[in-house]
């Protein structure tokens, strides 16, 4: 596609909030040989521990059986590390497509053992709500990497990465730029991913957003540097195609919470 019709196409989607794009592109086969997911990645603000530890049981004993029993797994549920003195929940749910995310609430509205387990979460008063808001991103994960993953268990860290882009053909660009090289590029350095998607709405646009495990800080630290010193790496970044396809970077590090299936 060239630049021009990019931009065209472009517009036709945004005028209709990207749901055509989604319908057409969602059943077909990824070039990794599995099915691109519709993934949610959510963030709870919560206030206090308090109110963290309520949205962590209602997950725990409501939300992953309920989704698991709908055929959605696995469920990541994460923290932000303790000494950030932040009380967020993020949570990611890979959906097979549009219909099933948007099915899931109302199927999940209907099952009394869902409904029963979550009570006390559901219940809470307009007074003295579970969390301040919730911020919610949806993403077409890439095809090059269409499934979530649980890349290694045991002690772990994680890190949600977020690539802004500061227009939509570049956003195009650095997807092409994973897809054809950047997602092997991080193989051959053990940078272990668990997804990788680009927005389709939600706040930052257009950006991708993608997480990665470490068994540790030291880990994290190696990886990186292996990935800047690796000759296609370096090859790659000063090809002119995909000159400036990033223009901000949001790093933040998180632990799994005990009842996450990530």
């Amino acid at each position: 596609m060239n630049r021009r019709s990019f931009i065209k196409s472009t517009v036709a989607v945004t005028a209709v909030a990207g749901a055509t794009q989604l319908t057409a592109a969602r059943a077909a086969d990824s070039g990794s040989g599995g099915k691109q997911k519709l993934l949610d990645l959510r963030q709870y603000l919560c206030p206090t521990a308090e109110k963290r530890d309520l949205v962590l049981r209602f997950y725990k004993n409501a939300a992953i059986p309920g989704l698991n029993r709908l055929g959605i797994k696995p469920v990541g549920v994460f923290l932000q590390e303790p000494d950030k003195n932040d009380f967020s929940v993020y949570t990611l749910a890979a959906f097979p497509d549009m219909d099933a995310y948007v099915n899931a609430a109302e199927r999940l509205g209907q099952d009394s053992v869902f409904v029963e387990a979550g009570t006390e979460y559901l219940s809470t008063e307009k007074n003295d709500p579970a969390y301040t808001r919730v911020s919610s991103q949806l993403m077409w994960s890439l095809s090059g990497f269409p499934d979530v993953k649980v890349p290694r268990t045991g002690d772990r860290i994680f890190e949600l990465r977020i690539y802004e882009n500061h227009n939509e053909w570049k956003g195009k660009l650095k997807v092409e730029m994973f897809n054809q090289a950047e997602l092997d590029i991080f193989k051959q350095v053990n940078l272990d991913g668990v997804f990788y998607g680009e927005a389709l709405s939600g706040d930052l646009l257009p950006n991708i957003t993608y997480m990665l495990a470490y068994s540790d800080d030291a880990e994290k630290k190696k990886n990186w540097a292996a990935f800047g010193s690796n000759a296609d790496w370096n090859v790659l970044k000063n090809n002119e195609r995909y000159k400036d396809t990033v223009s901000k970077i949001h790093s933040t590090m998180l632990i799994p919470a005990d009842c996450s299936q990530i």
